[in-house]
């Protein structure tokens, strides 16, 4: 399947999702949302496969030619997320600032969003300073604090790779990065409640 092509998707008759795997070589995912590794503690999604929009794939394809540059890779845990998904996250911590809430939306929902961390070329996790959905302190981007100077050297390459090629960060999450302008775009799937 070319990955411009529309992707069909479980309640919806088609997306306009691409999968980014298809469009960036190299890049590794590990669907975190479809594995007990999360916040949940559950499976939650079958989608393991890295759906963004076309533009956001773009920046990522970017973003991953800069790491490669310097032997690295980018291995993604959460891109798209189902309205539904949100809802869920909503529930086990409905604290703004944590976790979007899904009246407003998530930018995962948009389609411009990407959690991810850095590796190395044959996909190995480097050094960060949490594992994914860890809502301690040290998720923090800028946490130094029982931070490891690797883990803040690794977090900053990939901070500076992302920035670079388009997308924002946030304070709380060093692994989630937003498409510049993510709030422009509108909630695919779902009903928002």
């Amino acid at each position: 399947m070319n990955a411009l092509a529309l992707v069909v998707l479980m309640g919806f008759s088609a997306s306009p999702l691409v999968d980014a795997s298809a469009l960036i070589p190299g890049l590794r995912v590990d669907a975190r949302y479809a594995t007990p590794h999360n916040l949940l503690g559950r499976s939650v999604s079958g989608e393991t496969r890295c759906l963004l929009l076309p533009e956001a794939a773009q920046a990522l394809k970017r973003a991953q030619s800069l790491v490669a540059r310097q032997g690295f890779t980018l291995l993604a845990w959460d891109c798209y997320r189902p309205p539904e998904v949100q809802q869920l996250l909503w529930e086990k911590q409905p604290t703004p600032g944590l976790v979007a809430n899904p009246k407003r939306g998530s930018n995962h929902s948009r389609g411009v969003a990407i959690d991810l961390t850095l590796a190395r070329a044959d996909g190995a996790p480097l050094e960060m300073p949490t594992d994914f959905d860890d809502l301690s302190p040290r998720a923090a981007r800028d946490a130094t604090s029982g931070v490891s100077p690797a883990a803040r050297a690794n977090r900053e390459t990939l901070k500076r790779a992302m920035l670079a090629a388009g997308f924002t960060s946030i304070r709380r999450e060093w692994w989630h990065f937003d498409l510049a302008g993510a709030l422009g775009y509108p909630v695919l799937g779902g009903e928002r409640r």
